[in-house]
C-alpha cells in the first residue's frame, strides 16, 4: 500500500467481531457498490471470539440456538442436537464462516491497530500503529466493543520480572506455556468472569490456584446456575418478554404489565420475591454456605445480588464448574498484588506466595482510543485514566446542550417510574458509585454521537456499546439501524427528545446495575426493551410470537426476528423515509 497519498474508502468499520462483521455485510447488502474496508487488530475474525483467544472449556454463557445471527442458525457442538453448549470453538468457527459466506475476508485488514482517528474535511482520518499508511474515510463505524484493550494495574513495588504476566485475553496464546510441568503454582487476580474462567481452567490442569481478589472493589461476582430447579434454563428464561416486566428498564415504561409489576405495591413484592429466591437458588448452588475458601466468593450485597449485577454476573455453563472450584488446590485471599520478586508474588497484606505465573483478569481499557480528549468530548465519550469528574464525563463539559439540567431531570424520572431501583441495596463498599464519576456515553440509542447529528454531520456511529446477553441479535439489530442512519433513511427526533433519551438511559444503568452501569452502558437483561424501540424507529413490530400467552413465557431466539430487514425495505417501498419518535 502506498504512502504517498491515503487510501480512500466510502466506508471503514473497526473490529471484525460480532458487530463488524453483521454490520459489513449489511451495509453491502444495502449498497453493494459501497468501498467498504474493515480493520482489526488481530489475526482472525471473532474479536473476543478470535482463534488467538480460545481455549479448551471457554464455552459461552448461553444455550444453543441464543447466540448466532437471525438468518444463520448455528450447529450444535460435535453435531449433538441435545448438547446445548456453545463453545468459544463453535462461535470462532461460526463467525469464520460467515465472513467466508459474504466474501467479507478480502475487505478486512487483519493486524492493523487505528491509533488515530481525526475528523477531515472528507470525513475521517484514521492513522495505523508502527505504519505510515493513512486511511481516509467518509463514513466510519467504530465496532471495537468492550473488550478489546486490556487493562493491566501498575503494581505498587513493581515487578523484576522473574514470574511471566499475562491478561486473561492471552490465555489463549499462553495455553501451551500453562500447560507445562514447570507451571505449578499459578496466581489469578482479579474478579471479573475472566477469573473465574481461568481459575476453573487452571484447576482442570492440575494447578494450584492462589486467586487474590482486592478487598475494597465491587468484590465477586453473582453467578445464575445453567438451569434453575434443574429444569428452567436461566438464559433462554432471561429472554422472554416476561423478564422484561421483572427487571425494571426504562425502555419499558408503559402497558398494563409495566404498571402491574412496577408501579404496584403487589406487583413490586413480587418482583422483589422473585430475584430473592433466584439468588437464593443460584447461591445453593454455588455452595457459599459449605464451609470453605468459596464462602470468599459470596457476593457483598445484601439482597437480590443476581439481579443487581454490581460486580457483573455469570451463568454456569459446565457441570462441574462449583465442585472444580471447591477443590483443595485453590486458595481465595482478599488483597491485593504489591510486588513479584525472585518468583514469589508479595502481597498487600505482607503474605506472599510462590508463583510460577501471574494471570490479570483486571478488565479493560480505552477501546476508544483511536480518538484524542477532544474528538471524545465532542462525540460524546467517556475518558480513561482518571476519576475526576471531567475526565470522567467530557461531553458534560458546557456546550450547546446542558447535560446538567438533563441529568438532574433524568434522576428523579428514573426513580418516579421504576421505583424498585429508587431502594438500592446495602454494599460493602460503595465510594465508586458517585454519579460523578459514571462514564456516561452521550450517544442517542447507544450508537449517534448526539453533538455531531445536531449539526447534520452524519459521518460516524459508535457500535456495540448495548452489554446484554443476545450480542449477535443486538449487533444485527442495532447496525441495520445505525446503517439508514448514515444512509439518512431516518429521520431522528429534536435534540431535545434525544439528550432527554441519552440522559434517562445513563441514570437508569446506574441505578439498575450500580458498579457495572458506572462502567459501562449495561443492559444485560434489557436486550428486547432495546430491540422494541429500534423496531419502533423502523416502523416494524418486535411482537413476534404467535399468541399472547407464547409472547410472555417463550423464549426469543434469533430467529425470531429473520427477515426483519426484508420487511423495513418493503415497508420503505411504500411509506418512504421512516420518521422516529422517542
Amino acid at each position: 500500500m502506498s504512502t504517498e497519498k491515503p487510501q480512500k474508502v466510502d466506508v471503514a468499520i473497526i473490529g471484525a467481531g460480532w458487530y463488524g462483521l453483521v454490520t459489513a455485510r449489511t451495509y453491502l447488502r444495502l449498497r453493494p457498490a459501497t468501498n467498504l474496508i474493515i480493520i482489526d487488530n488481530d489475526r482472525t475474525v471473532g474479536g473476543v471470539w478470535s482463534k488467538d483467544r480460545l481455549y479448551p472449556n471457554l464455552v459461552a454463557q448461553v444455550r444453543l440456538g441464543l447466540f448466532n445471527y437471525s438468518d444463520t442458525p448455528m450447529g450444535p457442538n460435535g453435531g449433538d442436537p441435545k448438547d446445548p453448549r456453545v463453545t468459544g470453538e463453535m462461535i470462532h468457527n461460526y463467525m469464520q464462516k460467515y465472513a467466508e459466506d459474504h466474501d467479507l475476508l478480502r475487505r478486512i485488514r487483519f493486524n492493523t491497530f487505528v491509533s488515530g482517528a481525526t475528523q477531515c474535511s472528507t470525513g475521517w482520518r484514521l492513522t495505523l500503529r508502527n505504519s505510515e499508511d493513512v486511511i481516509e474515510t467518509e463514513k466510519l463505524m467504530v465496532a471495537t466493543g468492550v473488550t478489546s484493550i486490556p487493562f493491566t494495574p501498575k503494581l505498587l513495588d513493581g515487578s523484576d520480572g522473574s514470574v511471566p504476566m499475562i491478561h486473561s485475553m492471552d490465555l489463549g496464546s499462553s495455553f501451551n506455556a500453562l500447560r507445562s510441568e514447570k507451571i505449578q503454582n499459578v496466581v489469578v487476580v482479579g474478579a471479573a468472569k475472566s477469573a473465574y474462567d481461568a481459575v476453573y481452567l487452571l484447576l482442570t490442569m492440575g494447578k494450584k490456584v492462589t486467586w487474590v481478589i482486592r478487598s475494597d472493589g465491587a468484590g465477586p461476582l453473582s453467578i445464575l446456575p445453567f438451569l434453575i430447579l434443574n429444569c428452567i434454563n436461566s438464559i433462554a428464561f432471561a429472554s422472554t418478554r416476561l423478564m422484561t416486566h421483572l427487571s425494571p428498564s426504562i425502555l419499558n415504561t408503559s402497558g398494563n404489565l409495566y404498571w402491574a409489576f412496577q408501579r404496584s405495591a403487589l406487583g413490586l413484592w413480587i418482583v422483589g420475591a422473585f430475584w430473592h429466591f433466584l439468588n437464593y437458588v443460584s447461591g445453593v448452588h454455588a455452595g457459599y454456605r459449605k464451609g470453605d475458601h468459596v464462602a470468599k466468593l459470596t457476593p457483598e450485597i445484601d439482597r437480590q445480588g443476581v439481579f443487581w449485577a454490581h460486580s457483573g454476573l455469570g451463568v454456569v455453563t459446565l457441570p462441574d464448574f462449583w465442585p472444580t472450584l471447591h477443590s483443595k488446590n485453590l486458595t481465595v485471599t482478599r488483597s491485593e498484588v504489591e510486588s513479584v520478586k525472585e518468583g514469589v508474588v508479595k502481597l498487600k497484606t505482607g503474605t506472599t506466595q510462590p508463583a510460577d505465573y501471574l494471570v490479570m483478569c483486571t478488565g479493560w481499557g480505552d477501546h476508544f482510543s483511536m480518538f484524542d480528549a477532544e474528538h471524545k468530548a465532542r462525540i460524546g465519550l467517556p475518558s480513561y485514566g482518571s476519576d475526576s469528574y471531567s475526565a470522567a464525563d467530557p461531553a458534560a463539559k458546557p456546550g450547546n446542550i446542558k447535560w446538567q439540567s438533563y441529568d438532574t431531570l433524568a434522576e428523579k424520572e428514573v426513580d418516579e417510574k421504576l421505583p424498585f431501583l429508587a431502594r438500592p441495596p446495602n454494599l460493602k463498599y460503595t465510594s465508586r458509585l458517585d454519579p460523578r464519576l459514571q462514564k456516561k456515553w452521550r450517544l442517542y440509542r447507544r450508537a449517534i454521537p448526539i453533538e455531531l447529528a445536531a449539526k447534520g454531520d452524519r459521518s460516524l456511529v459508535i457500535l456495540g456499546q448495548v452489554h446484554t446477553i443476545q450480542t449477535p441479535l443486538v449487533s444485527e439489530v442495532q447496525s441495520f439501524w445505525a446503517i439508514l442512519y448514515l444512509l439518512g433513511e431516518i429521520s431522528l427526533p429534536s435534540v431535545d427528545e434525544m439528550a432527554k433519551e441519552i440522559s434517562l438511559w445513563n441514570a437508569w444503568t446506574r441505578k439498575r446495575y450500580l458498579n457495572q452501569g458506572q462502567k459501562f452502558p449495561y443492559s444485560l437483561y434489557d436486550f428486547l426493551p432495546y430491540i422494541d424501540s429500534v423496531f419502533a424507529d423502523l416502523g416494524l413490530s418486535s411482537r413476534r410470537k404467535s399468541n399472547i400467552i407464547a409472547e410472555l413465557f417463550s423464549p426469543y431466539h434469533p430467529r425470531d426476528f429473520n427477515g426483519f430487514i426484508d420487511e423495513y425495505l418493503a415497508k420503505r417501498k411504500v411509506t418512504g423515509k421512516i420518521t422516529q419518535t422517542v
